[in-house]
């Protein structure tokens, strides 16, 4: 990977980063915690390292994907990072399982997409791979099972009041 296309993939991968987790605050994580869990929840230090994880995969994938002059797969790579940092803030900031739920279902969609778009790079497949079986096997899974053990209460909206 050139050095261009690192410092290209870092700095949107580390924008990412903040803006999503600009959501993510303390009102947000006590929430969080407060909610009834599926007894095969990771814990949080796990759900950290995932994200880590995530930050670094991703940004080797758009790099090699900026370096490879993949528009398909850079396009790719920008919409699973935005999507990622969207979760976020509705999950977070809606402070709604339901909702996680549903926005990770619409998740999956640029992160299959990614997934194929890569398929001709085999640095970039089996970096990806992990992620993306993590994300169909244990993410969705247990998001729709946050959701079924914590059912927002029905609220009326504001201008029905």
């Amino acid at each position: 990977m050139t050095r261009r296309s690192v410092l290209q993939a870092s700095a949107c991968t580390g924008a990412a980063a903040i803006a999503g987790n600009a959501f993510v605050g303390k009102a947000a994580m006590a929430w969080f915690r407060e909610l009834d869990a599926p007894r095969w929840q990771l814990p949080l230090p796990a759900f950290l390292s995932v994200g880590a994880l995530y930050y670094g995969v991703i940004g080797y994938v758009l790099a090699r994907s900026i370096d490879r002059r993949d528009a398909q797969s850079t396009a790719w790579s920008l919409a699973v990072l935005l999507g990622n940092e969207a979760w976020n803030g509705v999950f977070f900031g809606r402070r709604s399982a339901r909702a996680g739920f549903v926005g990770l279902c619409a998740f999956i969609v640029p992160l299959v997409a990614l997934q194929r778009s890569v398929a001709e790079d085999p640095r970039s497949r089996w970096a990806l791979a992990p992620y993306t079986a993590y994300v169909l096997g244990y993410d969705l899974p247990w998001v729709y099972r946050l959701w079924r053990l914590n059912p927002a209460p029905l609220r009326p909206h504001p201008r029905h009041q």
